[in-house]
């Protein structure tokens, strides 16, 4: 069973928070694919020559016992030689750096609107695919919120993949051929998220910017958490 602590301490930045053990916040290297070999479904739909655009990434931010327990579960199965970045939730993947300053505009309005709310990262964990394994996240309707309205505000410029429908999740484990290993990394996560899962707060969302397939941390924009809009 995971421990959750009954008070949740903040962080004032989320660079140290997707960091992992030992590395820099500016050093966190995506598990998706460098934009110089992105694939045409996971390309923003700009004007500008794809060497020249740059991608960024847009994600939720939590509490650090929430956090930290999903940080760990993913250390525990993800395949050492590709795991580079902690636990997360992604709403956008490949924002593009050419319309980064109405982009900016846009995530500030959206979490100013939003109040600071509970979510739980619950059982039984989901196959995906045939080699990984994830771990849906309830209460999340907020952010499927902000989503449809920052898809709104950017459809014409967002990938295929981008303008998909919103499926909150934490990825455990990736890339894994040996299917026993998958079967057991289910196995033990049904076990570990009976029966309460992990709760945790959303505090805002987070801004990062790819760099030959590394991430470096840009700005963070707080939720509400005064209670009112």
């Amino acid at each position: 069973m995971l421990h959750i602590p009954r008070a949740f301490r903040t962080v004032g930045s989320i660079g140290a928070t997707l960091s992992l053990p030992g590395t820099s916040p500016l050093r966190s290297q995506s598990d998706i694919t460098p934009h110089r070999h992105r694939r045409e479904r996971h390309r923003p739909q700009t004007f500008a020559p794809e060497r020249e655009e740059t991608y960024h990434v847009l994600t939720l931010h939590t509490d650090t016992a929430h956090y930290q327990n999903m940080r760990k579960l993913r250390e525990r199965y993800y395949p050492p030689a590709l795991l580079r970045v902690a636990a997360h939730i992604s709403l956008f993947r490949a924002l593009p750096g050419s319309m980064l300053p109405s982009i900016r505009t846009d995530i500030a309005t959206a979490a100013s609107q939003t109040v600071s709310f509970g979510i739980c990262a619950v059982g039984p964990p989901i196959r995906m695919g045939q080699s990984g394994v994830g771990v849906l996240v309830k209460g999340l309707e907020p952010v499927e919120g902000i989503v449809r309205t920052l898809q709104g505000n950017w459809k014409a410029v967002l990938s295929q993949q981008d303008r998909g429908k919103f499926r909150g999740h934490y990825t455990m484990m990736n890339k894994v051929d040996d299917p026993e290993k998958v079967e057991k990394c289910i196995r033990e996560l049904r076990r570990e998220f009976e029966p309460q899962g992990c709760s945790g707060t959303a505090l805002g969302l987070s801004l990062w910017r790819y760099d030959a397939g590394w991430w470096r941390h840009e700005e963070n924009f707080a939720f509400n958490r005064r209670g009112r809009y």
